[in-house]
């Protein structure tokens, strides 16, 4: 069967799956995908494909923008509460700031994509979350917690032959036992991996070797490390590109040199300083300098050796400002992003309030309403809606100043306000002119018949004096249910403004229901 053959679901599950597998495979279909989706609104599906060609974009080249896309999608996911597509986007900002060196914000997403992760989530997404947790507590130096979340992610995908996250993760935990100085842990780490490769007759990448032959050098086993980077440089495997070669390049150049075989190590040395000029690896330049030193020092040429260490001295410094300046650019981009999205809410706010009564106005009502009625088409709670109108309000406009009809406005949005502050999702509206909504969730016909007789009760009752003496005001309210009465914002709205139309032709100051 193939991707295009499956339900959303089941397709959107094969897509993020395909990241474990054949990552070109993984951004082809999520690109194809968006394509095929065209322009328009596609809610968590289209966000969680641009996750995924975000995620594997900012490990392939400059993540700065790959960073602020997410960011924009977190927010959104964030006020539309899709907690999937919020851990997706958080274990990818946790993977940024991993590589800009904030480990304390790497760990801070990381934990973020742990806790918004459903157990309903397939084994291999909740192991993939683990994953991200424990790199991130082992760059801190938890090194017990990371290695329990290595070994919980290792058992949900333990039956798992297709991807490769097992091989990360085994792989991953041994560089963080390397690092920790735990050298046996390290070993069983390694020898775990070796064994499942052989058990699926699947090659290790190159990573993979070098820190297999890495963790071989601190036991000191230096033959089996060399023939392991050998045999890694000749298979090519499928990470098998200049920044890998580079890695396993400056291991092997130390394990010859410290197995006495100083001229293999100075060709070694020299293959891998053609390679990083030819492709710009300052990182792998600067630690191949390192290593050219010691070669010179071990054949006594000490002044060579010196001046080899002054030049690995000066690149590291140099390297240091590039990757800070490089920090920096991705940085000052997410915190630009985040100042725009800062200012485009508060105009968003400011668009979606009445100046007068600083209420929601009727922008705001349509989207929302239209929201919670999608919500309820998928199983969600019933809504009730009430249309209120001010009683004889050209008349107070008339007669005693459009001053005093704003003044009358504003502590009617008030006493709405306080009206419905205790009930959760609440929403308090000016339509314009003097009519009113009250949007509330969850209610029945009961609740919200009970609610809206209370509140033509505090209008009715309030004390109008300090605005004009001797004023009374009184609403007229029309109560509909969704979705009893109408299943869409338009027909909800109508039913809701019949019904308050009758109370203003029956003698205002009443509220009029299904049930009245």
């Amino acid at each position: 069967m193939t991707a295009i053959e499956l339900t959303v679901d089941d397709r959107l599950a094969w897509v993020e799956r395909q990241y474990w597998i054949d990552k070109d495979v993984a951004l082809a279909a999520a690109e194809d995908w968006l394509a095929e989706l065209g322009a328009g609104e596609h809610g968590a599906l289209s966000r969680r494909l641009e996750v995924q060609i975000a995620s594997i974009m900012t490990r392939r080249g400059d993540p700065s923008q790959g960073a602020t896309d997410v960011q924009r999608i977190l927010r959104w996911a964030e006020r539309h509460g899709e907690l999937t597509l919020q851990s997706r986007c958080h274990d990818v900002l946790g993977s940024v700031f991993e590589m800009v060196g904030d480990r304390a914000l790497a760990l801070e997403h990381a934990v973020a994509t742990n806790d918004l992760l459903s157990e309903s989530e397939s084994p291999l997404m909740r192991a993939a979350a683990r994953l991200t947790l424990a790199d991130a507590l082992g760059s801190t130096g938890s090194f017990d917690e990371a290695r329990r979340r290595y070994n919980e992610a290792l058992r949900l995908v333990i039956d798992d032959p297709e991807t490769s996250i097992r091989y990360m993760i085994l792989n991953n935990l041994a560089f963080t036992e390397y690092l920790a100085g735990n050298q046996d842990d390290a070993l069983v780490a390694v020898e775990s991996l070796l064994a499942l490769s052989e058990l699926n007759n699947r090659p290790i990448g190159m990573y993979a070797r070098d820190t297999i032959a890495r963790v071989y050098l601190s036991a000191g086993r230096l033959e089996e490390a060399e023939a392991t980077l050998v045999a890694a440089i000749e298979a090519k495997p499928v990470d098998f590109h200049p920044d890998s070669i580079a890695a396993a390049q400056v291991t092997l150049a130390e394990t010859c040199r410290r197995r006495g075989h100083l001229d293999e190590a100075q060709a070694v040395v020299d293959q891998c300083r053609e390679l990083t000029r030819e492709n710009g690896l300052v990182r792998w330049a600067t630690e191949l300098m390192r290593e050219q030193a010691e070669i010179y020092a071990e054949r006594e040429d000490f002044r060579a050796a010196f001046q080899a260490y002054r030049s690995y001295h000066e690149q590291s410094i140099a390297l240091g400002a590039s990757e800070n300046e490089a920090r920096g650019r991705i940085l000052e981009a997410m915190f630009q992003t985040a100042e725009s999205r800062r200012e485009s809410e508060r105009y968003r706010e400011m668009a979606e309030r009445d100046p007068l009564t600083e209420l929601r106005n009727r922008r705001f009502v349509d989207e929302h309403l239209s929201n919670l009625l999608s919500l309820l088409r998928e199983g969600g709670a019933p809504i009730a809606i009430a249309m209120i109108d001010v009683d004889h309000f050209k008349r107070i406009n008339d007669t005693l100043s459009h001053e005093v009809g704003d003044d009358v406005l504003r502590t009617l949005g008030r006493i709405l306000t306080q009206a419905v502050a205790s009930v959760p999702g609440a929403i308090a509206a000016r339509l314009g002119g003097e009519e009113f909504l009250l949007i509330l969730p969850a209610h029945d016909a009961a609740a919200a018949g009970a609610l809206c007789e209370k509140v033509r009760l505090d209008v009715a009752g309030h004390d109008w004096s300090p605005i004009d003496a001797g004023l009374r005001v009184t609403v007229s309210l029309g109560v509909a249910l969704a979705p009893d009465d109408a299943a869409t914002s338009s027909s909800l709205l109508r039913a809701a403004d019949v019904r308050m139309y009758v109370a203003k032709r029956d003698g205002r100051n009443r509220v009029v229901h299904a049930g009245a």
